[in-house]
């Protein structure tokens, strides 16, 4: 036994002399070198593209330095020694770059510049879907136009002849700038792929998309920084085709093109958590969604199930924050999701048995959050709303219209534009309890809560001990209601004494003032000796007191509420926020 034992460490050690470290250094290294250390760096990607990478193997790119892509890597990892790819030295993380800077530029007519693009030097589509002004900390996108530019910090690919035309932002030369062009299509594809770690790298200007991951499992994507993406239609991270336990953490998505993370295709097991995604140019920070329709209308590439999507801080896309509008039990927990073109948290259709809970979602120019889906798609509803922060939307902060949907202790402050929380026809089953809804705000003139075209007895709806807070002149009547009522249905408007005589339902509930602290904070949870504290029913969340308080927070219990992050509200120009994102300037 002893001489097995001897056998077996021997071979061990043997395995683990296996594993080896890859330096690369864009300045100082050559692709003459071995890599095995810093003093024989590697130059470039495509010197690491040749090296076959083993389980326990570590490739690091020094900090600082520029790196053009695609960025190839051979082999796979195993379980507890996956292949490694991260920063080694000190500065702003590595930058890989899908781009080329080019050069023969010739004068034309008025401030236009021209060059010619080599077919050949494209990796994919043959044309270049942006441009980039490069000259200090943060790029500048250029305006792409459809003809011969005319304008400054405009720029026309003529495909035909393969001519770049610019006019630069302050119309000189762009020999003067550093003017990067999209050439590669994705910078980083790990196709086929299992036990592989991606950290401290920066992304920047894939044509297409930065990220694909495809029937792969076991991929972390960690403290990364992904910006300025090409083509209109394609993401900055891509995960699909059956890809399962694929991580994105604490990275940084700026400027994404179509969206940040689009998660598509049977992919079942993923999680992005603890990321900032900021300004997509089109459609939404982060998606669970099908990969298109046939031509007969119905949807292929379904999402797989049990994706995590939690604590991150999404805003500013011309569409939701989070799309779940593809695959079931999902887990949607503890983001922000703000000021948005649409709702911040959208769900719809296949999917269903969504858990929402403890996000903050405020100054949406749609919904806070809207819950929907097609039977006829394969949603069965069942998701499950809860304790969530909706504050200052347009639109409801809550927008019902899915099957059995359970709506529990949540608050949700001023819909501007629209009732508080909306329940259409399509609602059946609902459960609504242990709310707070609160127009705080006397000048909005809309009622609490709003049955369209149904009332609660027509669907089956549950509603009980909830609270409602109109801060309207009472004496005076409102648009949608008059004084004393907070409830519309298709029957009219309602008191709560009147809607629970009329519905035999929400007789528990309130009409009082809240008493909400921490509204300078953004975080409306409730002041001591208010009357939503253990007001509530048992509803299977954790309690303190006699009852469940109402709202989105137990008294008590304000310190385990998601926090803001400081550059939400630190004032600082744009471009400072995401350099500080980035890591290329000290975030204090």
């Amino acid at each position: 036994m002893r001489n097995i034992l001897v056998v077996a460490c021997a071979l061990a050690l043997v395995w683990v002399g296996w594993a080896a470290d890859y330096y690369l250094d864009g300045d100082n290294g050559s692709d003459d070198n071995t890599g095995a250390d810093p003093a024989q760096a590697m130059k470039s990607l495509d010197r690491l593209a040749k090296v076959s990478l083993n389980a326990g193997d570590v490739v690091c790119l020094k900090r600082g330095c520029t790196f053009r892509g695609p960025l190839r890597l051979r082999g796979s990892g195993a379980e507890g020694r996956p292949i490694r790819v991260t920063a080694f030295g000190d500065g702003a993380k590595p930058e890989i770059l899908g781009s080329i800077v080019l050069d023969g530029w010739e004068a034309g007519p008025g401030e236009v510049f021209t060059a010619r693009m080599a077919p050949e030097g494209f990796i994919g589509r043959k044309k270049p879907f942006s441009v980039f002004e490069y000259d200090g900390d943060l790029p500048v996108r250029l305006t792409r136009d459809k003809g011969m530019p005319t304008e400054r910090g405009h720029f026309f690919f003529d495909e035909a002849d393969s001519l770049l035309h610019v006019i630069t932002s302050d119309g000189g030369s762009p020999a003067k700038h550093r003017l990067e062009v999209p050439v590669i299509d994705q910078i980083l594809d790990l196709s086929d792929r299992a036990w592989i770690e991606i950290e401290n790298l920066s992304f920047l200007f894939g044509n297409c998309r930065h990220i694909g991951v495809v029937r792969s499992h076991d991929i972390t994507i960690a403290d990364c920084a992904s910006l300025f993406v090409g083509l209109y239609g394609n993401p900055n991270v891509s995960i699909h085709r059956d890809s399962t336990r694929v991580s994105l953490l604490r990275c940084f998505l700026y400027e994404n093109v179509n969206c940040g993370v689009f998660i598509s295709s049977g992919a079942t097991r993923c999680r992005v958590a603890d990321c900032t995604i900021m300004k997509c140019a089109s459609n939404d920070g982060i998606t669970c969604h099908s990969g298109g329709r046939d031509a007969q209308g119905v949807r292929q590439g379904i999402t797989g199930d049990h994706n995590i999507i939690e604590r991150n801080v999404i805003g500013l896309c011309p569409e939701e924050s989070i799309d779940i509008t593809s695959g079931d039990h999902h887990i949607i927990r503890e983001n922000i999701c703000y000021r948005n073109g649409n709702p911040g948290i959208i769900v719809g259709h296949d999917s269903d048995h969504i858990l929402i809970q403890r996000n903050i979602c405020f100054e949406n120019a749609r919904s806070g959050i809207q819950v929907s889906g097609n039977e006829q798609e394969g949603a069965t509803g069942g998701t499950r709303v809860i304790q969530n922060l909706v504050y200052e939307n347009a639109y409801p902060g809550l927008e019902i219209d899915a099957r059995d949907t359970q709506v529990l202790n949540n608050t949700v402050i001023n819909s501007r534009q629209r009732t508080a929380v909306r329940v259409s026809q399509r609602s059946t089953g609902l459960e609504m309890k242990n709310n707070i809804i609160a127009t705080l705000d006397p000048t909005i003139a809309h009622p609490s809560l709003h049955f369209i075209r149904c009332g609660p007895s027509g669907i089956g709806a549950s509603l009980s001990h909830n609270l409602y807070r109109h801060a309207g002149d009472r004496k005076k009547p409102h648009v949608f209601f008059a004084p004393g009522e907070l409830i519309r249905t298709v029957d009219g408007s309602f008191t709560l004494d009147s809607f629970a005589a009329k519905y035999g339902t929400g007789r528990d509930s309130l009409a009082a003032d809240p008493g909400l602290a921490g509204v300078e904070q953004r975080l409306y949870f409730l002041a001591p000796g208010t009357p939503a504290i253990d007001a509530g029913v048992d509803v299977g969340l954790p309690f303190s007191g006699a009852a469940p308080d109402l709202g989105w927070c137990e008294l008590g219990s304000e310190a385990e509420l998601p926090r803001y992050p400081d550059f939400l509200f630190d004032g600082v120009s744009d471009a400072d926020r995401v350099l500080k994102l980035w890591g290329k300037r000290p975030a204090s």
